[in-house]
Order: C-alpha cells, then structure tokens, then sequence
C-alpha cells in the first residue's frame, strides 16, 4: 500500500460510530422499525429533538426498554434481529452504514409498504411512561 492509498482508508476507519441527533433532518419520524429476537418491537424515532429507542410488547401493550438522546452509538440503533426496510428512514440508514453500522434488514414487503409509506410513525411512540399508538398520522402533518 501506498500513502495516497493509506490516506482514504484511514479516514474510512476513523469515521466516528456515534450518530448525533442535528446529522438528521426533517421532521420527527420513524426511522427504524423492527424486532427483537424476544419478539418484541423495536422502535427508532425522532421526537421532540431527541433520537429515541422503543422496544415494546405490542400484544401487551407495555414497554421493555425506553431511551431518548441526541447522541447514541450506531450500533444501538439497530435491533438484535431484524428491521422492516419499508419501515427504515433511508437517511438514516445511509447515516449508520456509512458509520459501518450492518442492517439487518427482513425480506422488503411491498403490501407492508403500502399500509405504512405515508404514516410519520410506524409504531408506538412512549410518552410519560404509556405506549401512544399511532394511526393514521400522515407525515405531512408530523410535527
């Protein structure tokens, strides 16, 4: 290896694997939806000026973990089993793969895609420790 090919790899590896919440733009949103290997949903949203992680039991109605910030590591962005790419902020998807940040992303449904491309969340949001169910909230209308 030469240095003029030394220079990008090194700047490649030194790109940082925190995402802040002002690399994001636009309005507040899902930008991940997906599973754990329990099953329950996982949930990546910007509210409010912060990022947030939901995971949740949507059967029972109750949240498992809850967690809002401005900056996070990329790799708990994503969950231990699979993301809905219908359901994923390309944005924000690009953000964490260009961190080096892999998704695991399930099999692209296009029915899925129908039902959800024009909502702003794509799953339970958590507000003063309640799940708020979102439906049919469009993203034009997202604060």
């Amino acid at each position: 290896m030469n240095f003029s090919e030394l220079t990008p790899l090194l700047a490649t590896q030194n790109q940082p694997r925190t995402l802040r919440r002002d690399e994001l733009t636009g309005p507040d949103r899902t930008l991940a939806f997906g599973y754990t290997c329990d099953r329950a949903s996982w949930h990546v949203y910007l509210q409010d000026g912060l990022v947030h992680i939901l995971v949740y039991d949507a059967v029972a109605k109750t949240a498992v973990r809850h967690e809002a910030r401005t900056t996070w590591n990329v790799a708990d962005l994503v969950p231990d089993k699979r993301l809905y790419p219908e359901s994923t902020d390309p944005s924000f998807a690009q953000l964490l793969i260009s961190r080096g940040q892999q998704l695991p992303f399930t099999t692209f449904d296009e029915d899925r895609h129908t039902r959800y491309t024009d909502l702003a969340f794509h799953g339970a949001t958590h507000a003063d420790g309640t799940l708020a169910v979102h439906s049919g909230e469009s993203r034009t209308t997202a604060a």
